[in-house]
């Protein structure tokens, strides 16, 4: 999408995604995140959770992720840079859950030639809990 594609109070809502233990093990792999929250499934029992949880930064990148495969494609062609993200994590989400978002444009700045647009993604478990919103700003050209 460019600039003048996005209107704010648009939405999209994204298919849902289930979250796998071998998400986890990838991802702190990856990341080197070996929180034994994350992989150690006693130790998890003995905390607040009472298992293991999945890391807020892999939450938080699947649902950039479910944003990426929504059909209008708000970072296709005409999507330059993500610029600022900020990550509000409200409920823990755990291997075997399912994760969908809404994404709603919640304002836009034009500038000579370019303009950036700011998202909210609300992230919801197959419960429709939200488990963690995420607010992004990303800049995007203009098409002429």
């Amino acid at each position: 999408m460019f600039f003048e594609d996005f209107q704010v109070g648009q939405k999209w809502e994204s298919k849902g995604r289930t979250i796998t233990d071998a998400d986890v093990v990838i991802f702190t792999g990856i990341t080197g995140a070996l929180n034994p929250l994350f992989l150690d499934e006693e130790y998890g029992k003995k905390t607040r959770f009472k298992g293991r949880i999945i890391p807020g930064l892999l939450t938080a990148s699947i649902a950039v992720g479910l944003t990426y495969q929504l059909p209008s494609d708000p970072f296709g062609e005409g999507f330059v840079a993500l610029t600022k993200l900020e990550m509000d994590a409200k409920k823990p989400v755990k291997i075997g859950d399912t994760l969908r978002t809404v994404v709603e444009v919640t304002d836009k700045k034009e500038r000579e030639k370019d303009g950036r647009v700011y998202l909210t993604i609300r992230t919801l478990n197959q419960l429709g809990e939200e488990v963690m919103t995420l607010k992004m700003e990303i800049l995007c050209s203009k098409r002429s």
